[in-house]
């Protein structure tokens, strides 16, 4: 996984509340098996003009952009810091929401309210996977909203210093502090997810084994 630090990006506004995965990406997605190729299937079914989503297994074949669609925008084009509405991410459980966001090009999402802003599962999908997704009181999102139409405007997140800075121009710039748990924070600015935090104590866990009875070692086998 790659490691968080700091990352500089233009701003796209996603502003619709409640939104679920399966808007995220369609459940007939999930049939696929890949965890590669879901980028232009998010979103599909408000992306492109009806009948114009990819199939499931030519996922880069797809109809004409809905031109009304905001990330369909123009200023939207090469975004990637999506400013979404509270509760984002709500519905079924699953990690290939994620998947297409983070494909489609997206690192940091930014939504309104302490606890409001992300369905819980769907956050702790998000700091697995390396997207780094930041709840903010709502004066302060409504700041980065505003920056962030009708576009063009960057941002620049710090997760050492737990700040955003908005390049819109002023003087000074504005800037908003954000918090993420600690060890969620620490997991991202080194590049590990779950699984390779533990695999940091490789040894140990090997050596811990070696100088088990060995029954233990039968049944684990």
């Amino acid at each position: 996984m790659k490691p968080f630090i700091v990352h500089r990006g233009k701003i796209a506004v996603l502003d619709w509340t409640d939104v679920n995965t399966d808007l995220i990406i369609p459940a007939r997605y999930l049939k696929r098996i890949e965890r590669t190729g879901y980028g232009t299937l998010l979103f599909a079914d408000k992306r492109y003009e009806p009948g114009g989503s990819p199939s499931i297994d030519a996922p880069e074949t797809h109809g004409a952009l809905n031109a009304e669609f905001p990330l369909n925008r123009p200023e939207s084009k090469g975004a990637t810091v999506l400013v979404v509405g509270k509760n984002f991410g709500c519905g079924s459980s699953r990690e290939h929401a994620v998947w297409a966001i983070a494909q489609a090009g997206y690192r940091v999402l930014i939504a309104p309210g302490k606890n409001e802003g992300f369905a819980d599962i769907f956050e702790g999908n998000a700091l697995n996977n390396g997207l780094l997704v930041i709840e903010v009181p709502e004066a302060d999102w409504k700041l980065i909203a505003d920056a962030g139409q009708p576009g063009g405007v960057e941002a620049t997140v710090d997760l050492k210093t737990q700040t955003i800075v908005v390049h819109d121009g002023r003087a000074p710039e504005p800037k908003v502090a954000f918090e993420i748990p600690e060890t969620q924070r620490q997991r991202l600015l080194q590049g590990l997810d779950a699984i390779s935090e533990t695999l940091q104590y490789e040894p140990d866990i090997r050596r811990y084994e070696q100088a088990a009875s060995p029954w233990l070692n039968a049944v684990s086998s």
